[in-house]
């Protein structure tokens, strides 16, 4: 006869591995992020193909593609996208502004020129009315932008961007070798004069001024574009 043994066998209890739940749930918020950027990547490329991404960035369709949906994954990647698409690297990344304010004293400044728009012609800008020191990390943290830029007085009302004729905005030379932001604000030069409009690569139901393709040019009638309005001397657009 069979004797049963007395002792019971007991079951080891299951411990939960918090490091593991911390690092899955970390994992899956990184994906959120990646996926966010991405989002925002597609909404600064706007109506531009992929491959005018690629040719301005120096990088493969199917890298830019897997950015696109997934977010930039290299630094080198989300930086020549950012500087393709003219936003900062902070915004593309987290959706914020920088805001990397450091104490007066250890400030760095720039000297952003003012002109008149009403002195532009075909052979650019005259000489600057005055040069104001702005804080560096100021421009950055409300523009994106520390470079490059000038301010001028609106030479007339903008109800698109809310702007009051003389308000002083900030802009920035668009190049002949640059290609126009869809959605985007410019100064354009037209028939001797300078009006503030938006570009767009298509007609919409946009009711702003909006200049398209076709009407862009050096004949009669025809608008050049002379800077892109970055923002307002007060807050960024």
């Amino acid at each position: 006869m069979a004797i049963e043994s007395g002792v019971k066998h007991m079951r080891t209890p299951k411990v939960r591995d918090e490091t593991s739940v911390n690092e899955r749930e970390g994992s899956r918020q990184a994906v959120k992020d990646n996926e966010a950027a991405g989002l925002r990547i597609r909404e600064a490329l706007g109506d531009r193909e992929v491959s005018w991404l690629s040719r301005e960035t120096g990088y493969g369709d199917s890298t830019l593609r897997d950015a696109l949906r997934r977010g930039p994954v290299r630094s080198d990647v989300a930086l020549a996208i950012a500087k393709a698409l003219s936003v900062s690297i902070d915004w593309l990344l987290t959706g914020e502004r920088g805001n990397a304010v450091v104490a007066v004293e250890e400030a760095d400044f720039v000297d952003v020129p003012e002109y008149s728009l009403f002195e532009i012609d075909e052979q650019g800008k005259l000489w600057p009315l005055m040069t104001t020191k702005i804080r560096k990390d100021w421009l950055y943290s409300s523009l994106g932008e520390t470079s490059g830029l000038w301010i001028a007085a609106a030479p007339s009302r903008y109800e698109a961007l809310g702007i009051e004729p003389m308000t002083m905005i900030f802009c920035k030379d668009h190049s002949p070798a640059e290609r126009l932001i869809h959605g985007v604000h410019y100064v354009f030069r037209i028939n001797g004069g300078v009006i503030l409009a938006r570009f767009a690569l298509r007609e919409d139901a946009s009711d702003e001024p909006t200049v398209l393709p076709r009407d862009i040019g050096h004949d009669d009638d025809q608008h050049i574009p002379v800077a892109r309005i970055v923002g307002l001397f007060a807050r960024p657009i």
